[in-house]
């Protein structure tokens, strides 16, 4: 093993698994800083990744731009030098003494915001810029003062690998002005003035081209700075880990650069980050649609494919009608033609991830039957632990145990960590994952630069509110400037929301005046007499298939019991004495449990016809603990999904809108709240899905049927003051916009335009004329005053939410050092599905269904009080006892119960 002097040069990591720091093995600083550096120059000679950072620069990077961004990269340790850090290799008791007698402060121990006074122009460290060469990197700039401080931003960029923005600001210039004797100081012989030099030395003779005089000035966009800020946080991570980059890989100094190289190349491959292989066996055997899917591709499907590689592609099809196989060929396609390296698919909740996550990881393994061949694919759902279709089991803090793999498996890498999910080759991922990589939180740059490769897949593009939507937009604006790609998918889309998202698609250019203003997109308009629906939109590009082949009749009522739980249930259990499957969906889930005790005192408990799981009758909503509800989430598609199509057994399920996306789930009659039209289409979905079903419906639901509740007196002008049920604006609402609510109950009543609803020929009728900003304006002026208000106080609330949205959001356009990190703030949290409080249990707590619980989650509005921002416990549990109806709790004074009808407030 190559020894490392500890006299007199600076180590970059220790084995932290030896016993005795001031022993164990050592890797110097120089080594370490060549194993990032050879990562991120192993990404950039990957074609998609050397587009997309070409297109950040807006001009193709030569071979001097190469070494100075490995240079930068190089020296993204640079703090390691100093003397604080070098003195982590010391006892704890003789790090204290050694502060005290240095007069070292505990902060300056760290080695990103010391390296201040290195960028900075003080007088007492020009010997430590002169032995580094900070200089002659400010020079790279030129004679403009203005394009020298970008290129010490880009050098900062590389320094923030730890994923929290640091800029030379205003802190950064408070604090070089400070005393900092970690430069200063020696540390057991060591001097920071020697690792300073070693350093700059290295850099010289490995990169002579990136510091000739006679190479071109540089002055980096800022939508560079951004991305490159991404790229070595993930370099950093895979270069630290010591599977790849063992510390006896090379020698301890620049010799060590050919085997980092080599090292680099590898690990890259092994954790498919570089696909070229795989893309190289794809083409080879060049399998078709049928061939891979066992069907062949609808015209949609086809056409979808069949697009040239233009960006975004919004596809509009009627709920099951294979758009997720459109979306999965068409990653196919983009990434056969090298368009993109990797596929990030996009749900809106965790139950509609965790459903696709399945047909995800069977189409990867029928697409590419080589596992030594094949993309390694990720359930980017935090708290769960799944790739490539296994469960890990987490054996200590940082050590995840796979089935028949050894710990640190690189294609199980980027399962491990929320924060590295997007370096799968194929994510399937919440959308709030996606939506984190634009929000000014730390690791936001690492999230949006891996994602730069991706063909990012958005289902069910409408389900966003005013501030969703708003970070969904910029996030998309950011993807397309940098060349990437982007599909998104909707049943359900108004027109005005699909002209907004094509815009995101002509975004400014990246090193300009910004991304919040997208000019407007020149779209091909179809022909007057051609059917919209189905429908393919891109910039320039319209694709229009004429009316729909197969059409899906639902017979639909109107009744007053949206507040009368009996007589729902009564409804419920008519149709299930019937023979009938039953779907029941409220829109909150106080009713929900209100509406399934109705009918179990109707049946009674042992009714074969309730729902169950682990023989426990249940119902589905988002308060149940992780390992219950992928139990419940199983159950549902053993009893409602296509493998039970051909059985006569009558089911009745209660649910909340955690059931009416991307879930395998089919009813004979629909019991739901009023929602919003789109809402409201995506739910009846989930009628009469399965058409092999058809011969064992029972009599009298041959037609799928539909009772949708609305309150006493179809009165929705009641709520204007105050809403209730999930509708109105109210805290916590679902559906704050009644005038959606009552354009929809319009429409369900009219019975000479819509006597039985036809799906889909009616979907684009019904969408418009419900959910359309023209129509609801025009439906508000013909209500009176009190509805123009509302429609205001809802443009209000829209503009309001939009704005805060954006606050929050990094913009790589605009600079560097205006990236500042932060917490995430409440609204975000909300907005996000992120503001939940995770209390651990006790161990060996059982839930009502027998699964063993670790933790629970609690909604932050259930508790009164919350933690402090920087409490990074959880909350206690007090006082747990188990009773035969389930869990009993308290959490800081408040009482819960954990029942098989899920989380509950104590009364």
């Amino acid at each position: 093993m190559h020894r490392l002097d500890k006299r007199t040069s600076a180590w970059g990591k220790l084995d932290r698994a030896h016993p005795d720091r001031t022993t164990a093995p050592r890797l110097s600083l120089v080594g370490h800083s060549l194993d990032v550096a050879a990562v991120v120059r192993a990404l950039l000679a990957l074609p998609t990744w050397r587009k997309r950072l070409e297109r950040l620069a807006g001009r193709p990077l030569n071979d001097t731009d190469l070494d100075r961004l490995t240079v930068l990269a190089f020296l993204h340790d640079v703090g390691k030098a100093g003397a604080g850090f070098q003195a982590k290799a010391l006892t704890d008791e003789q790090q204290a003494l050694w502060r005290r007698r240095h007069g070292v402060p505990f902060d300056q121990q760290g080695h990103t915001r010391i390296v201040a006074p290195l960028l900075g122009l003080e007088p007492a460290f020009q010997e430590h810029r002169l032995n580094l060469g900070v200089d002659a990197i400010r020079a790279w700039g030129g004679p403009s003062a203005l394009a020298q401080e970008d290129v010490i931003d880009l050098w900062l960029a590389s320094i923030s690998h730890h994923g929290e923005p640091m800029a030379f600001s205003t802190t950064l210039r408070s604090l070089s002005a400070l005393p900092h004797p970690t430069w200063t100081a020696t540390v057991d012989g060591y001097s920071p003035l020697e690792g300073l030099a070693e350093l700059g030395r290295t850099a010289r003779a490995l990169w002579p081209g990136a510091f000739s005089e006679d190479a071109p000035a540089f002055r980096p966009r800022q939508a560079l700075i951004h991305g490159f800020a991404g790229l070595v946080s993930l370099a950093d991570w895979i270069g630290s880990h010591t599977g790849h980059f063992p510390f006896d890989l090379g020698p301890q100094d620049a010799g060590r650069w050919t085997h980092s190289l080599a090292a680099a190349g590898q690990a890259l491959r092994a954790m498919r980050i570089d696909v070229e292989d795989i893309r190289c066996d794809l083409r080879r055997r060049a399998p078709g649609f049928q061939q891979v899917f066992g069907f062949e591709p609808t015209a949609v499907q086809a056409g979808a494919a069949d697009l040239p590689p233009c960006s975004p592609v919004v596809l509009e099809a009627e709920t099951g009608s294979g758009k997720t196989e459109a979306a999965l060929w068409r990653f196919k396609t983009l990434f056969e033609a090298g368009e993109v390296d990797s596929l990030c698919f996009l749900l809106p909740t965790r139950v509609a991830a965790t459903g696709i996550a399945d047909r995800v990881d069977r189409f990867m393994r029928d697409l590419f039957p080589d596992a030594g061949l094949r993309p390694n694919t990720v359930l980017a759902v935090p708290g769960y632990l799944r790739a490539n279709a296994a469960e890990g089991q987490w054996l200590a803090p940082f050590t995840v145990q796979w089935p028949d793999r050894e710990p640190g498996d690189p294609l199980f890498w980027a399962a491990e960590n929320s924060k590295r999910y997007f370096a799968a080759a194929v994510a399937t991922a919440t959308i709030d994952q996606f939506l984190l990589s634009t929000l000014q939180t730390r690791h936001a740059h690492l999230r949006g630069s891996v994602l730069l490769r991706s063909l990012v897949v958005v289902d069910e593009v409408h389900a966003s509110d005013a501030y969703m939507r708003a970070l969904l937009l910029k996030a998309l604006q950011r993807h397309h400037a940098a060349g990437g790609h982007a599909l998104l998918l909707s049943a359900t889309l108004t027109r005005d929301l699909r002209d907004e998202l094509l815009r995101t698609g002509s975004s400014p250019a990246t090193g300009g005046k910004g991304l919040g203003a997208p000019r407007p997109v020149p779209v091909a308009e179809a022909p007057p007499e051609a059917d919209d629906y189905p429908r393919i939109s891109a910039p320039g590009v319209v694709r229009t298939f004429g009316p729909s082949q197969s059409h899906k009749r639902i017979h639909h009522v109107l009744q007053p019991w949206m507040r009368d739980p009996e007589s729902v249930a009564r409804c419920a259990v008519q149709a299930v004495q019937a023979g009938a499957r039953v779907l029941v969906l409220r829109n909150t889930v106080r009713q929900a449990v209100a509406t399934q005790q109705a009918i179990e005192d109707l049946l009674g408990s042992e009714h074969p016809a309730l729902f169950r799981c682990n023989d426990v009758v249940a119902l589905h909503h988002g308060r149940y603990a992780l390992p219950d509800r992928r139990a419940l989430d199983a159950r549902v598609g053993e009893l409602f999904g296509k493998d039970a199509a051909q059985q006569r057994q009558a089911w009745v399920l209660c649910a909340t809108q955690t059931i009416e996306i991307s879930v395998d789930c089919d009813a004979d009659l629909m019991i739901t709240d009023l929602a919003p039209m789109d809402v409201l289409l995506q739910r009846l979905g989930r009628l009469h899905r399965h058409a092999k079903r058809q011969g064992f419906r029972p009599v009298g639901f041959e037609t799928a049927r539909c009772v949708v509740l609305v309150p006493p007196h179809d009165d929705l002008g009641a709520l204007l003051s105050g809403g209730a049920g999930g509708m109105g604006i109210g805290r916590n609402s679902a559906y704050p916009d009644l005038l959606t609510l009552q354009a929809t109950m319009n429409a369900l009543r009219d019975g000479q335009r819509f006597p039985m609803l036809d799906i889909p020929g009616d979907n684009r009728d019904l969408v418009e004329q419900c959910c359309g900003r023209p129509a609801l304006h025009r439906l508000a002026q013909t209500l009176g005053d009190d509805w123009m208000s509302h429609l205001q106080q809802l443009q209000g609330q829209t503009s309001a939410q939009g704005s805060a949205a954006l606050f929050q959001c990094i913009d790589w356009a605009h600079p560097w050092r205006e990236a500042v990190p932060g917490e995430l703030s409440t609204q975000a949290k909300t907005r996000l599905g992120l503001d939940s409080i995770e209390v651990d249990l006790p161990p060996a707590t059982r839930s009502p269904f027998d699964h063993v619980l670790e933790r629970i989650a609690i909604p932050a509005w259930m508790l009164r009080s919350l933690p402090e921002e920087d409490d990074r416990g959880a909350p206690a549990v007090e006082d747990l006892r188990a009773g035969p109806d389930g869990l009993h709790f308290t959490v800081r004074g408040q009482a819960f119960t954990y029942t098989r009808l899920g989380l509950a407030q104590a009364d």
